[in-house]
C-alpha cells in the first residue's frame, strides 16, 4: 500500500467519523425535539382535560342555581327540604352520568354555609376569610369555577342565586380529580395530584391523606408507581425543569392554583417515552337523557362574565 493510499483511507475514515458524529448530534436534536413536542402535546390534551371538567361543573352549578325548589328553600330558610332537593338532584345525574363524585354546598347572601349535600354540619359558618372564589361571586354576581383552596383542595363551580333580581346567596358544585384521574389512565397518563403541605392549615380535611416531601397527595387512591419516582427522586419535585426523564417514564408538571401568589399545588403527570396517539380516548358519555341541561357552548356565549381559572 503506497503512502498516498493510506493516507486517503485515513483522510476517509476521519471524514466519515466527522460525519457520523454529527449525524449522531442531529439524531439527538431531532429526537429532544420530538419528545418536546410531545411533552407540550401532553400537557395541552391534560389542560383540556380539566377545562372540561370545569365547564361541567359550571354547568350543574348554574342549571341548579336557577331551581325554584333551591332558590325558595334558600329563601325561606328551610335547610332540610333545599337537602332533600339537592339528593334527588345528585341522584339523577349519578344514575344517568358519570357524576358520582359531584358534592353541592349552598351559601346565604353573607358568605356561610347554609347546606351540605355530604354532611349536617358547619351550618352558619363564615366562609368569606378563607374562600376567594366565593368572595369573588359575591363581588362580581357572576358564576365562577377555579381549581380552589377550601377545607380541601378541588374544582368548585360558584353560582349567584337570584330571587326575582334579588341576590340570596350562591351555590357551589364541588368535584374531585377521581374522573380526571381515571380518563387519563385511558390515554395512558398517570396522574397524582398534589397539595403544598404549608396550606393545611387551611385544607384541613387533607392532614390524614398521604405525604410526598414537601407535598400531599389530594386522593386516596393515586398511581403507586408514580409515587415511588418522586419518592425516590425529590430533586423533581423542585419543578425547575419544563420536564424529566426518569428510565422510560416523563414526568411533567401542571399547576393546580394560586392563593396569595404563590403556587397551591401540581398536578404531577407521568407517562411513558412513546408516541401517543388520544383520538381513541372516549367522549364524556351519557348513559340516559336529562332534560333542561345547559349546553357548555351556550353558556360560553351567552355569560360573557363567567370565568374559568
Amino acid at each position: 500500500m503506497t503512502k498516498t493510499t493510506k493516507n486517503f483511507i485515513i483522510f476517509f475514515l476521519i471524514i466519515v467519523s466527522i460525519l457520523l458524529f454529527f449525524l449522531n448530534k442531529y439524531n439527538d436534536i431531532i429526537q429532544k425535539n420530538e419528545l418536546d413536542i410531545r411533552v407540550s402535546n401532553n400537557i395541552k390534551f391534560i389542560n383540556n382535560e380539566i377545562t372540561h371538567q370545569k365547564k361541567y361543573a359550571l354547568s350543574l352549578s348554574i342549571l341548579f342555581s336557577k331551581n325554584q325548589n333551591i332558590i325558595q328553600n334558600l329563601k325561606a330558610d328551610h335547610p332540610e327540604k333545599l337537602k332533600i332537593e339537592l339528593k334527588s338532584l345528585l341522584d339523577s345525574i349519578s344514575k344517568y352520568t358519570q357524576g358520582q363524585n359531584i358534592q353541592v354546598q349552598v351559601h346565604t347572601k353573607d358568605l356561610k354555609v347554609f347546606v351540605r349535600s355530604w354532611e349536617n354540619k358547619d351550618k352558619g359558618l363564615d366562609l368569606s376569610t378563607f374562600r376567594e372564589g366565593l368572595v369573588k361571586v359575591y363581588e362580581t354576581k357572576q358564576p365562577y369555577v377555579s381549581n380552589e383552596l377550601g377545607k380541601r383542595f378541588n374544582i368548585k363551580a360558584i353560582s349567584p342565586i337570584f330571587d326575582g333580581n334579588k341576590y340570596i346567596g350562591s351555590l357551589e358544585v364541588i368535584t374531585n380529580y377521581e374522573v380526571l384521574k381515571q380518563r387519563l389512565l385511558m390515554a395512558e397518563i398517570d396522574l397524582i395530584p398534589l397539595l403544598n403541605k404549608k396550606f393545611l392549615d387551611i385544607a384541613e380535611k387533607l392532614h390524614s391523606n398521604q405525604k410526598l416531601h414537601d407535598y400531599v397527595i389530594l386522593e386516596k387512591n393515586y398511581s403507586k408507581s408514580l409515587y415511588a419516582i418522586l419518592l425516590n427522586h425529590k430533586e423533581i419535585l423542585s419543578n425547575k425543569e419544563y420536564y424529566y426523564e426518569i428510565g422510560d417514564t416523563i414526568i411533567t408538571f401542571i399547576p393546580l392554583g394560586y392563593q396569595d401568589g404563590k403556587t397551591v399545588g401540581y398536578l404531577v403527570a407521568g407517562f411513558q417515552n412513546t408516541n401517543q396517539n388520544f383520538n381513541y380516548l372516549p367522549s364524556y358519555e351519557y348513559k340516559g337523557t336529562i332534560t333542561n341541561t345547559l349546553p357548555f357552548k351556550k353558556i360560553e356565549e351567552n355569560n360573557k362574565q363567567i370565568i374559568i381559572k
